[in-house]
């Protein structure tokens, strides 16, 4: 289960629309009456919900007895005991992320036989190079259920600047500063294909958010350097240009207020090797129209732990 859902990619596709791709086309059909499509459809939901529950048991249900499985490493899962272990350790191992997947044909075999071709994503992505998920998988109706018995992945990289973004790869996640009454929150997330990062920051003050705003850090391919354009909620926009140092990150950041007012500010992310819970952040050099503000001296800023989605 190397992309992490893997099956859960396959099983969670919406028949007779793809509810997970807006702009997708739909899926070509051929064969089966409505009430089969139906039929197909609450089987993969049923599947959405148990996936959504970390239910192992309940998914390796949604199998024949001795269907099998291959995924895009060649790993080979015979038989519903070795499938419900195998998604009992990545329910143990992963937490959060979500399913995308876009049915390209439904093909009706027999009645009772269905094969289903299409591609799959997840959301967070993993670790590594962007790739795009490929599956074939049939379904055999049992007793009036429609049970996956066949399934194979593959995988194919996409076009991506994630190699030039991959030294920002540990700024992935949820990160707090907390002093006495003030507390900013930071989050970080890949684009699709992982060409951007996109962060989420917000300021609390007293328990009163005071300052938010969004980030997106991706690669100038005319400067060939690692940029980012910020923008809170205060209607201030900004542009930096990263560079690193040793075990520094340094932003040059150039940005105005909603009033029109230039600011410039030196950010920079200090860390300590072999730690990746945490990172020293300040600003120094903060200019504001003609005023230089107090710098604002090193704070020290450490990751969130992943939260456990309740059964």
């Amino acid at each position: 289960m190397k992309l992490s859902v893997s099956l859960a990619l396959i099983l969670s596709l919406s028949v007779a629309a793809n509810i997970f791709s807006e702009n997708s086309a739909p899926p070509t059909i051929s064969g089966g009456s409505t009430s089969e499509l139906v039929a197909l459809k609450a089987a993969n939901q049923a599947f959405v919900k148990a996936f959504n529950h970390r239910d192992a048991s309940a998914i390796a249900e949604m199998w024949d007895e001795d269907g099998d499985y291959i995924d895009e490493t060649g790993t080979h899962y015979v038989g519903r005991d070795a499938i419900h272990a195998e998604f009992e350790n990545y329910f143990h191992s992963s937490y959060g992320r979500k399913i995308k997947v876009h049915a390209n044909s439904i093909r009706f075999l027999r009645p009772d036989i269905v094969l289903i071709d299409g591609t799959s994503e997840v959301d967070p992505a993993p670790e590594g190079k962007p790739v795009v998920g490929r599956f074939s998988a049939i379904r055999i109706k049992k007793d009036g259920k429609w049970l996956l018995t066949s399934v194979r992945e593959s995988a194919e990289e996409v076009p991506s600047n994630y190699e030039h973004l991959k030294p920002l790869e540990w700024m992935i996640g949820e990160w707090v500063d907390r002093e006495d009454s003030s507390s900013i929150y930071t989050s970080a997330v890949w684009s699709k294909n992982k060409n951007f990062i996109l962060r989420k920051f917000k300021v609390n003050l007293k328990g009163r958010i005071v300052l938010s705003g969004t980030q997106r850090v991706g690669w100038d391919p005319i400067r060939k350097q690692i940029k980012s354009w910020t923008f809170d909620t205060d209607g201030g926009v900004a542009e930096g240009y990263w560079s690193q140092q040793g075990n520094r990150w340094v932003v040059q950041k150039v940005g105005v207020l909603q009033d029109g007012t230039r600011a410039t500010a030196t950010n920079t992310y200090t860390f300590k090797e072999n730690d990746e819970d945490s990172f020293l952040w300040k600003s120094e050099n903060r200019i504001v129209g003609n005023v230089h503000e107090p710098d604002i001296d090193q704070v020290k800023v450490v990751r969130l732990p992943p939260a456990l989605d309740s059964k």
